[in-house]
């Protein structure tokens, strides 16, 4: 009773002092609401803008809806400093504490009014879109949106030679020949496919693995994942397909988000080895001593650890034969063939003779 006292006190003198529309009156108080007070566009606090709320949501909708494919929303506002000033004056005047502030008024309004034209729920943790509303001094509303990044796990085979599977900074900073979007990468053919599917920027890839530009991908080929920024299409069609020119690939979904680097994965390799000197049969067998077997060799200055599952030789001819390597993601095949480097061991080491890796094809990967 005596804080419902107070506040008839407290509304009489805000009355008395300031011009104040229904918005910016009812929040001062907490028991006393819906009293007579006008939306006045000379209103102290919001100076008419909280009478704008149904004008703003329209042109929020009109800068979403049919941009963006959305079923979640965040909106958040920012207002002129003035108005945020002259809620504090009066709020230190008359020592109000603990009410909503403007801006909370604001965002929950159009909130409520956006989701009630829409149909669209809020999500504050990973809304679809993000939607911002800046307020400037002649209360004009200008809104921005940006969709929450989609993450898509898929796979690659590549049939043809001399393709890279990353494009060059070069091309990325300034175009190049063919510039991201062109036809010089399996990254550039797939990422101009998938920005043209979602209408989003900045695809970053994460590849499990990489291969040489003359090496073909096969089997189910190399999985790999990307994000993409700000997509305004996100529903995609399950199993999305890209093919051209002897590169497939397969979109199989989304992910919630990109693994942890380093990924641990096996990979089945056939390598093309040339030597320097005739190989018998006895000795090429000594390369199955391989199988079960720990390389180790230097990257960045660190030691790295590599199993190898699964040897099998091949001879083709005195010098040249197929090694067919089932081992942990991320050995260094030319480095293992050759030895110049340090590993050990080593296909030239165990031969007796120096040898060089001509080629070598992804034939399976799997993620561990």
């Amino acid at each position: 009773m005596v804080n419902v006292r107070y506040e008839e006190i407290l509304a009489q003198r805000l009355r008395k002092h300031y011009s104040l529309c229904k918005h910016c009156f009812d929040r001062q108080l907490t028991y006393i609401k819906k009293r007579s007070v006008e939306n006045l566009d000379d209103c102290y606090v919001c100076c008419g803008l909280m009478s704008q709320l149904d004008s703003i949501v329209e042109k929020i909708i009109d800068s979403v809806e049919k941009k963006y494919e959305f079923n979640t929303f965040l909106l958040g506002a920012s207002m002129p400093s003035q108005i945020y000033e002259h809620e504090d004056q009066i709020r230190a005047r008359f020592k109000i504490r603990g009410k909503e502030s403007i801006k909370k008024e604001l965002t929950k309004e159009l909130g409520i009014k956006f989701i009630k034209i829409t149909k669209k729920k809020v999500d504050y943790l990973i809304p679809d879109i993000t939607i911002k509303v800046v307020i400037d001094d002649q209360k004009n509303a200008d809104i921005t949106a940006r969709a929450y990044p989609i993450i898509l796990y898929g796979r690659y085979i590549k049939k043809c030679r001399g393709l890279s599977q990353k494009q060059s900074k070069y091309n990325k900073l300034c175009g190049g020949i063919s510039g991201l979007y062109g036809q010089s990468s399996i990254e550039s053919i797939i990422a101009k496919r998938l920005i043209s599917i979602t209408k989003g920027e900045n695809p970053k890839f994460l590849w499990v693995g990489s291969e040489d530009q003359d090496s073909l991908v096969l089997g189910k080929g190399r999985p790999f994942f990307v994000r993409i920024s700000n997509p305004r299409v996100r529903k995609l069609k399950r199993f999305l397909k890209i093919s051209t020119d002897g590169i497939y690939a397969i979109i199989n979904g989304k992910s919630k988000k990109i693994p942890e680097s380093p990924i641990q994965f096996v990979t089945k390799t056939k390598i093309l080895v040339q030597s320097n000197e005739s190989l018998t049969k006895n000795r090429l067998a000594k390369l199955k001593a391989l199988s079960n077997s720990m390389v180790k060799f230097r990257m960045k200055s660190k030691i790295v650890t590599k199993k190898i599952y699964s040897v099998k030789v091949k001879k083709i001819n005195d010098r040249h034969f197929f090694l067919t390597l089932i081992a942990d993601g991320g050995l260094l095949i030319k480095q293992f063939v050759g030895g110049q480097e340090y590993i050990e061991p080593n296909v030239s080491e165990i031969i007796g003779t120096r040898s060089e890796c001509i080629f070598f094809d992804i034939l399976d990967v799997q993620i561990q």
